[in-house]
């Protein structure tokens, strides 16, 4: 028996013996809640704005540093259709905005002409000139002129600023939303020029094709708006 319970520890040493050192690796990491997993990647990393981005958050030129695109209209083509809702509903009285229903044969409210702006919150020029652009349509909108912003701003965090803005410079034209830059395409290319501004005749074509100018708007813009009410 003695030697039986001999043999059993002899077996349990060796045993030990071959089996590796084992490493003390200290106790279990937690990752933080708000740290997502490797492979959890958000599927709209691509449209999603900065962390930190709202009202306050300084909105960028995606297309800084880019060459833009040739004009993608000249005068006498005609004006591409759109149709969107707005940013600002009280201000201009209505809900969207249809182009068709101010210029062309069938319009429902036949406008002499359109001028259509396009607009970003990281487009200081844009910013700048929106007192004058309010300041033409409150002058002009009797003689038959019609004005139509198109705020090109995906990201919803900077919508509250364009509100803010519409507020601060008293506009009451339309300021379409272009999340999806459908309408700037149409006018503007992929590379957006900004500030950019057009005329559309009561015929439906355009008139006036200003992209990316580098001067003033009020410079030239009121005396196009004149000859094309004319």
């Amino acid at each position: 028996m003695k030697r039986i319970v001999f043999a059993f520890f002899l077996l349990a040493s060796v045993a030990a013996m071959a089996r590796p050192p084992q490493r003390f690796l200290g106790p279990p990491v937690k990752k933080p809640a708000d740290v997502p997993d490797a492979g959890a990647v958000n599927a709209n990393a691509s449209d999603a704005g900065p962390a930190d981005a709202g009202p306050a958050a300084e909105a960028r030129d995606p297309h800084a540093g880019e060459t833009p695109d040739p004009p993608v209209l000249k005068v006498g083509d005609d004006a591409p259709q759109f149709s969107g809702v707005l940013h600002d509903p009280d201000e201009a009285g209505m809900q969207r905005i249809d182009l068709s229903s101010l210029v062309g044969t069938d319009a429902e409210t036949p406008a002499k002409a359109v001028l259509i702006t396009f607009f970003a919150t990281w487009c200081k020029p844009c910013k700048k000139e929106l007192p004058f652009l309010q300041q033409l349509f409150t002058n002009y909108k009797d003689r038959g002129l019609r004005i139509v912003s198109v705020a090109i701003d995906k990201d919803e965090a900077q919508w509250p600023v364009i509100k803010e803005l519409v507020t601060k410079n008293h506009v009451t034209f339309p300021v379409v939303k272009d999340r999806y830059n459908i309408i700037a395409r149409q006018y503007l290319g992929q590379k957006t020029q900004l500030p950019s501004v057009f005329i559309v005749a009561r015929d439906g074509t355009v008139a006036l094709v200003k992209q990316g100018y580098p001067n003033d708007a009020a410079e030239f813009l009121k005396a196009e708006v004149e000859k094309a009410l004319q």
